[in-house]
């Protein structure tokens, strides 16, 4: 049996448009993709196809090539109702396994990091945003760094941090960390230590009444159709304590619920990006495409 195409993997005619290959692309990755009962198998053979035909690093093989470099696939599916066998998983081996590229490091092109970038694990810093500086807030962020760094960051070698990033439509988000297909979308908040309810709104502690940042990751997911974009408030403690605050969610108010935001103390972070980007499907690979993406959005 020959080998299938790409254009015959992603169901296009060899004389499809750059646009016509990008939707089949969205709908195939979709089709696909483990975190939605799709095979990993089929999942790579369709970001392979993709990438071939969307690379422009040396002249394809096929009867089209394209005049403008692809930017990253977008889509829109929220995993979020996945989460609860996640956090029930134990981490996967595979994630030890030594780093891979995608596209391999050994293609060049414009549209993608070089190997000193690409190998380069952390990405940008805390920066102020208009005129003036939160002096609170850079310190917030630069603790942030430095527990992923730490906790996540060393047992997921492929793990790459960008931080600072414009979202989308508007707003910032304080980091982005991702490892093979998935991507956790992180802003921050300090409140004083005890013990909070979370009903999936706002956080209770006594009679006080705290709204957690709220921000959209749907842009993200119209961007990286390749990656199971998840959203995570780092709820962190004054004192550094990462058992601290305490946040017990209320009946109806699960995470896995689509409808309700990761609010998290430090511990709790760290274990949930654990078992989300390590148990995730190839979580030893680098998207280079991902990568460049992101630190274009860096400010």
């Amino acid at each position: 049996m020959s080998t299938p195409s790409p254009y015959e993997i992603l169901g296009v005619a060899p004389t499809a448009s750059l646009e016509e290959i990008k939707i089949a692309y969205r709908r195939a990755a979709r089709a696909t993709h483990p975190d939605l009962g799709g095979s990993e198998d089929k999942f790579k053979e369709v970001q392979r196809a993709f990438q071939q035909l969307n690379d422009l690093a040396a002249p394809l093989d096929y009867e089209q090539s394209f005049p403008a470099p692809g930017n990253a696939p977008r889509a829109g599916f929220n995993a979020r109702p996945f989460d609860e066998r996640l956090r029930k998983s134990p981490q996967q081996p595979k994630a030890q396994l030594p780093t891979e590229y995608v596209p391999p490091l050994s293609e060049s092109s414009l549209a993608l990091p070089d190997k000193k970038i690409c190998e380069q694990r952390v990405h940008g810093e805390p920066r102020k945003r208009g005129l003036f500086s939160n002096r609170s807030r850079l310190l917030r962020e630069a603790q942030t760094i430095n527990l992923l760094a730490k906790n996540v960051m060393n047992i997921l070698p492929a793990a790459r941090l960008v931080n600072g990033l414009r979202s989308p439509a508007s707003g910032h988000y304080d980091h982005v960390l991702f490892a093979g297909y998935r991507m956790a979308v992180i802003n921050t908040m300090t409140l004083p230590d005890g013990y909070y309810s979370f009903d999936g709104n706002v956080l209770r502690h006594g009679n006080k009444l705290t709204q957690p940042p709220q921000f959209s990751i749907s842009g993200m997911q119209r961007q990286f159709m390749q990656m199971n974009v998840v959203a995570f408030t780092l709820v962190l403690s004054a004192n550094g304590n990462h058992h601290e605050p305490v946040i017990e969610y209320r009946r109806n108010a699960d995470p896995t619920l689509a409808s309700t935001p990761n609010v998290l103390n430090a511990a709790g972070l760290i274990r949930e990006l654990k078992l989300f980007l390590g148990s995730g499907p190839s979580p030893n690979v680098v998207d280079r495409l991902a990568l460049a993406k992101l630190r274009e959005a860096m400010y």
